[in-house]
């Protein structure tokens, strides 16, 4: 087997993954890399795919595809390294609807096929954070770049049912549909020594920078530096929310008086109400209850 695997989702970016396969292969070939491309055929079938890719011999394990694919192959590119005793590593070409988690990365650009290429075959490699979340009897996964609890995740179940509409527009229409039914139940947040305790809108845990194809929740977020970004936002009104969006997109929003914004290798949520829970724009479950997060320090070597 070839010592690097490309794992390729066909229906990422609405399709758009699927239709440049023959320009992708047509660029590996022109540089002479020697690859095994496998295409994934449901939820979950990339982590097993990069599980076994790393257990056969590979050392690189690229993603194609959006952010959840992205979230599907490194955890299964840790898995496989746990399970064999490797350090394999874990690239992206991000042709997806959002490619948040690439925003920040400075030399890693959305849709961009020769850039995927070129890290392929520099082989640089950096060692990047995870954040480990753990919802009781229901979830027990890596986050790439973020976790949202609570009315982000329930914009990420509205997101997946807009089939015929890409890019931004879809997240836009999400937030309008999930506000007109989302109810905000008190949230027991615990970090470092403090407990915050009220109701919350959200709370985003990120690694990354940017979530829901433009939203700047944690602009000051870094991959290495062993911590998660927390974005804590109280209940909003629908036009308080409206007025903040373009903020957002600005990361102008830090300083708001109903956000508060923290840095922590560990974080504890708790709620009495069933909790929606999306882990890089996928819905993971939407009956949490109790919900941890701990940061991985350098747990996954990337190519950039």
């Amino acid at each position: 087997m070839s010592t690097t695997t490309i794992i390729l989702n066909p229906w990422a970016g609405r399709g758009k993954a699927g239709r440049r396969q023959a320009a992708l292969e047509a660029a590996l070939q022109s540089a002479g890399i020697a690859y095994t491309l496998v295409r994934t055929n449901g939820r979950g079938h990339a982590t097993q795919l990069a599980r076994e890719a790393v257990l056969a011999g590979s050392d690189a394990v690229i993603a194609i595809g959006g952010d959840g694919t992205l979230n599907e192959v490194v955890n299964g590119v840790v898995e496989g390294n746990q399970a064999s005793g490797r350090r394999a590593a874990f690239g992206v070409i991000p042709l997806g609807t959002g490619s948040d988690f690439v925003k920040v990365l400075e030399n890693v650009a959305a849709d961009d096929i020769e850039g995927g290429i070129r890290r392929i075959l520099e082989n640089r490699r950096r060692p990047i954070d995870l954040g480990l979340v753990e919802v009781p009897g229901q979830v027990k996964r890596y986050l790439l770049n973020a976790v949202g609890a609570g009315f982000d995740a329930q914009a990420a179940a509205e997101a997946l049912k807009f089939k015929r509409i890409t890019g931004w527009l879809v997240y836009y229409l999400a937030i309008l549909k999930a506000l007109i039914n989302y109810k905000a139940f008190p949230m027991k947040i615990s970090f470092r020594d403090e407990v915050v305790e009220r109701r919350m809108m959200f709370c985003t845990i990120a690694n990354g920078r940017c979530q829901g194809a433009g939203f700047w929740l944690t602009p000051d977020a870094h991959i290495d530096d062993g911590q998660m970004d927390i974005c804590m936002v109280d209940m909003l009104g629908v036009i308080k929310v409206l007025q903040y969006i373009p903020l957002i997109q600005k990361a102008a929003h830090t300083n708001l008086p109903e956000v508060r914004m923290e840095r922590t290798p560990l974080i504890h949520i708790t709620c009495e109400n069933d909790l929606p829970v999306a882990i890089d724009g996928e819905v993971v479950s939407t009956t949490a209850r109790d919900i941890t997060v701990t940061a991985c320090p350098g747990i996954v070597d990337l190519l950039h």
